[in-house]
């Protein structure tokens, strides 16, 4: 009875995050870059899976079945001149788990143009966002955990700035000790205001399951969610992805993304060494955006 008052809970989330909608244009979109290689080289499937603090990036109840201390540090070369570093950690009181990350992010060297058109630009500017991020999860019954992230997201393009309070919430449900059920609504608040142009927040709605194999084949984890936008491109992607783990030391890690103007296929790997874990991702753009690389660090403590 339990575990299906847990599922029903989890649908109610489900269908009340769906109507959430409202007529605008989209800005903030740095915040829609994940945390971690390891998430990003499986395809971004990542809603119902956990094991790293980059999982509540994607859904905080995945917090509330971690064990143990963690710290991350990241880079991200993005496309372009894109760059972003981030820093996160998580932790743990009684029967509570909480973390928090910081993530700051440039675009350099952006032409400025006038409204006639020439040959060459009238000088350069930066772009410069900056989110930091509380995020806490709690178990609310047998093989259920809920979680919410506080953020607060800041962007300066040239002179102009604005800023946002963002709220994500989610839910984690194991239906069987190797198969679990994930939703989050994540990237809703207050609008971002640049001079008098108000945009909404990137918003998306997600569903995912994961299933870890069993003594047949050891060691490996499979993903798959649907991501469903709030603003702009409303059409539903799906992410898959899949990793690999040789005895805790050695880790493989690929998946795509279906429905995206920009990205599909990534690819990835990781090594351990006692409390260490180095992970890297390596996702290629569509469109001759370029290729996307992640490093990070993490430590056990």
């Amino acid at each position: 009875m339990e575990g299906k008052r847990a599922i029903s809970a989890l649908l109610v989330f489900a269908f009340s995050a769906v109507g959430y909608s409202a007529v605008g244009q989209s800005g903030f979109e740095f915040m829609l870059i994940g945390t971690g290689s390891r998430a990003s080289a499986m395809g971004e499937a990542f809603t119902a899976l956990s094991g790293d603090v980059g999982a509540a990036f994607f859904n905080p109840a995945a917090l509330g079945v971690m064990k143990g201390r963690e710290v991350s540090f990241a880079h991200i070369a993005y496309i372009e001149d894109v760059t972003l570093e981030q820093f996160a950690f998580r932790s743990f009181s009684g029967s509570v788990r909480f973390g928090g990350s910081i993530n700051v992010g440039s675009v350099a060297d952006i032409e400025r143009r006038g409204q006639t058109p020439s040959g060459e630009p009238l000088g350069l500017f930066d772009e410069h966002n900056f989110v930091a991020s509380l995020f806490w999860a709690v178990p609310a019954a047998d093989k259920l955990s809920i979680g919410n992230s506080v953020k607060f997201a800041y962007e300066k393009i040239d002179l102009e700035d604005a800023s946002a309070l963002v709220l994500d919430a989610g839910g984690l449900y194991a239906l069987t000790p190797r198969f679990t059920l994930g939703i989050s609504l994540r990237n809703f608040g207050t609008r971002p205001k640049f001079v008098q142009t108000a945009f909404d927040l990137p918003g998306e709605f997600r569903i995912g399951a994961s299933y870890r194999t069993g003594d047949s084949f050891p060691g490996m984890v499979v993903g798959a969610d649907i991501v469903k936008p709030q603003w702009g491109d409303k059409s539903a992607k799906l992410n898959i992805g899949a990793e690999y783990n040789y005895q805790n030391l050695a880790f493989l890690r690929a998946g795509s993304g279906f429905g995206y103007d920009s990205r599909s296929m990534a690819f990835g790997g990781g090594m351990a060494y006692r409390n260490y874990l180095f992970d890297y991702a390596f996702v290629p753009m569509k469109h001759d955006l370029g290729n996307t690389h992640r490093f990070t660090l993490r430590i056990r403590l």
